[in-house]
């Protein structure tokens, strides 16, 4: 994505009425529900101000909660050649649900060694968190040129997070950037990044392991899209929003995907193509969205996706699914009718030429996680926690 582009649309006083209560009892204009369900229907505080320093990701070497990343898989577009790095090997840690280690409640800023590296990133944990109750938790990557705290002012994922019962990790990226396209020239290994901070948040809290979820804008959806093929097993579920490519290949198991693309976005275009960059971020001009979906769900073992359901009257969007996944995952798309290059969310002014969005990505996300647990139990070490209602 462009250096300079602007990515999220200005907000103006908050009109949000609370439609992720109850399902059953959501009626009249929350028509967006209606889509979740038919959806994911075959699914199942203060403030801390001191800074976090944590040295968990070089922690005593015992019982793993967390895979070693799958190594030379994660190109874009097919450039990736022989030297895609391997994300660094995660120590083992001991899951703060077996030691009763535990972060108070509340909203800091945590630090953590990756190699030579000293990487942070935002961390907001809901109040009433205990030990013995594992958390799910979001990963939210920001998009190009941008930081957690831009993030986090137009998705507003931290608070409405963790009042939902998440908690929420806002990573920073080098400089503003990711490196989606794992090549050394770009930047450090953030897939690497990515595996250290779940492992540390492992050792010093009680994490959900089977509903551990990334969602991102622009280059973070891209990103969040690279870390979850390249870390199978970690993620249950992800939600890109304005993305543009899909890696060469996804290590197994690929998590449930739901794709959210405005049709006018002139930065990366639902049908593809759009500015390419220079080195070393070249070839990731927007691969076409339907035809990158159909490869993700192939790296799912998806069948067909179903035809097109046209929702633009009611709600703005069209979508395209498919269900035919093994473990209950799926893949899907909201195609947002006029969106451009942003977070939808009716509560902001949207860019020029581009239309009002009727439904925030925000609450979509969340529920869209709510469905999507991790549903490969055995793939996750024993000592990450037990499945519990948290974040439902």
């Amino acid at each position: 994505m462009p250096a300079g582009e602007r990515r999220s649309a200005r907000r103006v006083p908050p009109r949000r009425s609370p439609l992720w209560g109850p399902l059953v009892a959501v009626v009249g204009a929350i028509m967006i529900v209606v889509v979740l369900i038919l959806y994911a229907g075959g699914h199942g505080g203060g403030t801390v101000t001191e800074t976090g320093q944590s040295d968990a990701a070089t922690g005593p070497d015992t019982a793993s909660v967390l895979p070693r990343a799958a190594g030379g898989t994660g190109g874009t577009g097919g450039t990736a050649g022989a030297g895609t790095p391997r994300a660094s090997a995660v120590p083992a840690v001991v899951s703060g649900c077996v030691s009763g280690k535990n972060i108070s409640a509340g909203s800091s800023h945590q630090t953590l060694r990756v190699g030579a590296d000293t990487r942070g990133y935002q961390l907001a944990v809901p109040a009433g968190s205990i030990p013995a109750r594992p958390l799910p938790l979001i990963v939210v990557f920001h998009a190009a040129g941008e930081n957690a705290a831009a993030v986090e002012g137009y998705t507003h994922l931290s608070e409405v997070g963790a009042r939902s019962g998440y908690a929420v990790a806002t990573p920073d990226g080098v400089d503003g950037k990711w490196n989606f396209v794992r090549r050394p020239a770009a930047g450090p290994d953030d897939v690497a990044f990515v595996a250290a901070l779940v492992n540390d948040l492992t050792a010093r809290t009680c994490l959900d392991a089977q509903r551990v979820f990334a969602t991102g804008l622009g280059d973070g959806a891209d990103m969040a899209v690279t870390a979850a093929c390249a870390l199978p097993g970690v993620f249950a579920a992800v939600v890109p929003v304005a993305s543009a490519v899909i890696p060469a290949a996804c290590a197994s198991p690929a998590p449930s995907l739901l794709a959210i693309h405005g049709t006018s976005d002139p930065v990366t275009p639902l049908d593809g193509g759009g500015a390419d960059r220079p080195a070393p971020f070249d070839g990731t001009q927007a691969q076409p969205m339907e035809a990158r979906l159909g490869r993700y769900a192939g790296f799912v073992g998806c069948g067909p996706a179903a035809p097109w359901i046209d929702d633009t009257r009611s709600l703005g969007l069209k979508r395209l699914i498919h269900t035919a996944c093994p473990g209950g995952r799926d893949v899907g798309l909201l195609a947002v009718q006029g969106g451009g290059h942003v977070w939808p969310d009716p509560d902001a002014s949207p860019p020029a030429g581009a239309a009002r969005a009727r439904f925030s990505a925000t609450e979509v996300a969340l529920a869209y996680f709510r469905g999507h647990p991790q549903p490969a139990p055995a793939s996750v070490s024993p000592t990450a926690g037990t499945p519990t209602q948290a974040g439902r």
